[in-house]
């Protein structure tokens, strides 16, 4: 996913901006409490001052160290990095670099950090050439149905597999044919903006593949449903011609209705703005990234994000796909799908309204049959990548398309 180098790089870039963000917020409190006193002393405008030269020669220390700490990294790498690493490593590696991106994401994107990750279709965890020699060795798609999984927040394209090494992918594969292939992206970027470039990079590979593709399913994990509904609706108003090849799309305990967790962050953020010795905290918080951010309401598409973000908003509806199907499937930890546990507190992540779409104002709810709707009883929400019940309901839906 990223080589040795960039991680350490990145990771120097990082803490680097640590530094200076921790000292951001130690200034905004000192200035706060100091202000309204040095008003009052005959003395406080050079005591601010003084203030202001001491943090600012901090952070000109601050730039200097990270500097040279990035740049020493090449020597380091050159002469000094061990050539030999082990799958085990590599993995927890990946794992820690997928959890970053969606935490700071967008910011990695803008400062152009190496840890931050492309959208890539991938295969064996590694990432695909869309070119007609690659996709026909590594993608051969016999019946020409392609499957395209894709991750959720913090995750990557390895983490579907269960202990065996065996995912919904190479299952469905093996039981009703065709390839399948796993989608990897920044989760920290804006939906909208992954939607978007899914869809385009998706109609890309169905150009370049030798064999015509005739029959897509896509299938989303939690933020996955969201980037998969974002990139229908940009097909659809793209006129992009995969679309009509789509038989089915399903979400598996995708926040429709938004995450309760990210909607307490955003009361927190607000609650430490509205108070001046609280608000450089504030600027703290509201660092999570942009991809967090979506998952308080379930926002998808830049239609349905009001100028506000902490504002309510309702949903847009579900992409229109023609002859194709939406499944959304929930879970719950709970032994019953409509209890309060359920409603409250669903898979532990998402609750089951907010997976099936359901709002207590029809009018907010995403208009689907509920045939195409499916809770799954003792499960949590990482049980839906790759759980055994959850691989037959979804073979199932497969097949039916």
């Amino acid at each position: 996913m990223k080589s040795r180098l960039d991680l350490l790089r990145g990771t120097a870039q990082l803490a680097g901006e640590g530094f200076l963000g921790a000292l951001d917020v130690v200034e905004g409190v000192h200035q706060a409490v100091l202000d309204p006193f040095a008003k009052l002393l005959p003395f406080g405008d050079l005591l601010m001052r003084g203030t202001d030269f001491v943090y600012a020669r901090l952070r000109d220390v601050g730039h200097v160290a990270s500097t040279a700490a990035i740049g020493s990294l090449g020597l380091y790498e050159r002469y000094l990095l061990p050539r030999s690493s082990d799958d085990a490593g590599e993995a927890a590696s990946n794992a820690w670099i997928s959890a970053l991106n969606g935490a700071v994401g967008d910011h990695l994107e803008a400062t152009r950090n190496p840890l931050a990750l492309r959208l890539a279709f991938c295969r064996r965890d590694r990432a695909l050439t869309l070119d007609a020699r690659t996709l026909a060795r590594e993608l051969p798609c016999a019946n020409g149905t392609l499957y395209v999984l894709v991750h959720g927040l913090g995750l990557n394209d390895s983490q579907w597999q269960d202990r065996d090494g065996e995912d919904f992918g190479s299952r469905l594969e093996r039981d009703l044919g065709g390839s399948a292939v796993r989608l990897r992206y920044n989760s920290g970027l804006r939906i909208s903006g992954n939607g978007r470039e899914f869809a385009r990079e998706l109609q890309q590979l169905v150009d370049a593949h030798p064999r015509r593709i005739e029959r897509i399913v896509l299938i989303g994990h939690s933020m996955g449903g969201l980037v998969c509904r974002s990139a229908c609706s940009h097909a659809a108003r793209a006129g992009l011609p995969w679309r009509e090849r789509l038989v089915a799309a399903i979400c598996l305990g995708s926040p429709h209705l938004g995450a309760p967790l990210e909607r307490i962050g955003g009361r927190l953020s607000a609650a430490l703005e509205s108070l001046p010795y609280t608000r450089a905290l504030a600027k703290l918080t509201e660092r999570r990234s942009a991809g967090v951010k979506d998952l308080r309401h379930g926002w998808c598409s830049d239609r349905d994000r009001p100028r506000g973000e902490r504002r309510d908003a309702a949903p847009e509806a579900l992409a229109d796909i023609g002859d194709a199907r939406w499944y959304l499937a929930a879970a719950t930890l709970a032994g019953s799908s409509d209890g309060t546990r359920a409603r409250w507190i669903g898979d532990g992540l998402v609750p089951v309204p907010s997976a099936l779409g359901q709002h207590a104002d029809p009018a907010l709810s995403l208009q689907l049959p509920d045939g195409q709707r499916h809770v799954f009883r003792g499960l949590g929400h990482m049980d839906l990548l790759n759980h055994p019940r959850v691989y037959e309901r979804l073979r199932e839906w497969a097949d039916a398309a």
